[in-house]
């Protein structure tokens, strides 16, 4: 009887440890954001981050404690690219979820009584419209190193997901940069930008880099459609 109520406890405590385990970003799906009506908590984080650490005891205090109201799980940033496709500004950043919807959002650490009260405050309150739309935007380019030292391959696959960087990149690399390899990343850049946005303002950097190149046909209708869009509120 003894040995069945240790396994019994040990297997409560596993399944209580594994609500606040790391997933991966194909894991989404059935964990974070699976559909259930119960508050799920999407941790980004990672093992250089000292407000993190100093976050650990509150966050295993939570993910062991049988009246929580919430499911944990930590999702490291340096081996996942979600953060990137979210623009998450920060760890440890805190995506209050449910099913699959966005509730609140927290970035910065916190004491753990002002924790455990995001969470009760979050946990009341229903599903919302805001659908988390976590998955990359597939893409039909590639990254293109340009000459400049800081336009690496290794720099701008940390961009390759995130629409407002890559257009301030482009734009930056259309008013400052005239080597021909340069210009080209810069429009590797700003297709890849499109492709996860279609905006005027992606469309006239666009249009920019192509006068630059010499394009001037290509850059004049590209800047007739971005005014378009942008006389429709895009």
């Amino acid at each position: 009887m003894k040995y069945l109520l240790i396994s019994f406890f040990s297997l409560v405590a596993l399944s209580q440890l594994q609500a606040q385990q790391y997933i991966t970003d194909s894991e989404i799906a059935t964990t974070a954001a699976v559909v259930d009506d119960e508050m799920k908590i999407l941790y980004f984080t990672a093992s250089w981050c000292g407000p993190c650490r100093m976050m650990k005891p509150t966050i295993e205090a939570m993910a062991t404690d049988p009246k929580s109201v919430a499911k944990i799980y930590k999702l490291d940033i340096d081996e996942n690219i979600t953060d990137e496709v979210l623009n998450i500004p920060g760890v440890p950043t805190f995506l209050f979820l449910k099913n699959g919807t966005l509730v609140d959002q927290h970035t910065g650490a916190l004491a753990p009584a002002a924790f455990n009260a995001l969470v009760a405050k979050n946990a009341k309150l229903p599903a919302s419209k805001n659908l988390l739309v976590y998955a990359p935007v597939p893409s039909k380019y590639k990254v293109i190193a340009g000459s400049h030292p800081k336009l690496t391959k290794k720099n701008l696959d940390q961009l390759w997901h995130r629409e407002k960087l890559l257009s301030q990149t482009a734009s930056s690399i259309a008013q400052n940069l005239t080597d021909k390899q340069d210009l080209l990343s810069g429009m590797a850049l700003i297709n890849r930008a499109i492709e996860i946005e279609k905006s005027g303002q992606n469309l006239y950097v666009k249009s920019s880099l192509l006068r630059k190149m010499g394009q001037i046909k290509e850059a004049d209708a590209v800047a007739k459609e971005a005014k378009n869009l942008m006389i429709s509120g895009k």
